[in-house]
């Protein structure tokens, strides 16, 4: 993996005092080479601001410090393509398996996608971004490849989980701590929000793809 970054220090005021100076916030590029493991992991410095991943060559993964150690730190992931491969991933996780807005990861999956977390020295709290292609540009539909039944897809952003064909039995929505069911029709269309699980129960495989806003 190729890394770059614009500086080594962290957050620095410089100008004019009185709360009306600036500061330089580091950006760290990082490049996941074909050549890489799969996912090609970086692991976040506590300095680093905002991390810039070219999955363009191979799934590319940001390793965050543990939310307790890391309590009031600020970064920003943006991922940004040379040529943007629809069928790799950007993938954060954190270092010591604390969760990440109530899911063990998160997945940019769209070119120019961004998420803006915090520590809360819990959890990462995502506090802003958009996890959907910028300027006008549309994530590609992904193919689900499902597991053994009953499978759980985890949504990496908003959008629909369709499901059809197989033999289906049962199809629940699970959000944090609360389990719905969605009537197991042919084609089955779910909306998802990042993080949600879609359940599927079959005893003949289905045809499931993720498509995103």
């Amino acid at each position: 993996m190729k890394i770059t970054r614009s500086t080594d220090f962290g957050q620095s005021p410089a100008g004019p005092g009185g709360g009306a100076g600036y500061t330089y916030e580091p950006i760290t590029q990082i490049v996941a080479a074909s050549s890489d493991p799969n996912p090609s992991p970086y692991t976040a410095l506590n300095n680093d601001f905002l991390i810039v991943a070219d999955a363009s060559s191979q799934n590319a993964q940001v390793v965050l410090p543990g939310a307790a150690a890391s309590k009031g730190q600020h970064k920003m992931v943006k991922r940004s393509d040379a040529t943007f491969a629809p069928g790799n991933t950007v993938s954060l996780v954190t270092a010591d398996g604390s969760q990440i807005e109530g899911a063990s990861s998160l997945s940019l999956t769209a070119q120019n996608a961004l998420v803006e977390l915090k520590s809360d020295g819990t959890q990462w709290q995502v506090i802003g971004g958009q996890n959907s292609a910028a300027w006008g540009s549309t994530a590609a539909i992904a193919a689900i490849t499902p597991g053994a039944s009953p499978y759980t897809y985890t949504a990496p952003a908003n959008g629909q989980v369709v499901i059809s064909g197989g033999t289906v039995s049962n199809i629940q929505l699970k959000r944090g701590a609360t389990t719905i069911t969605i009537a197991a029709a042919s084609p089955a269309d779910v909306p998802v929000s990042a993080g949600d699980q879609v359940i599927t129960t079959y005893s003949v495989v289905p045809t499931m793809s993720f498509v995103p806003r």
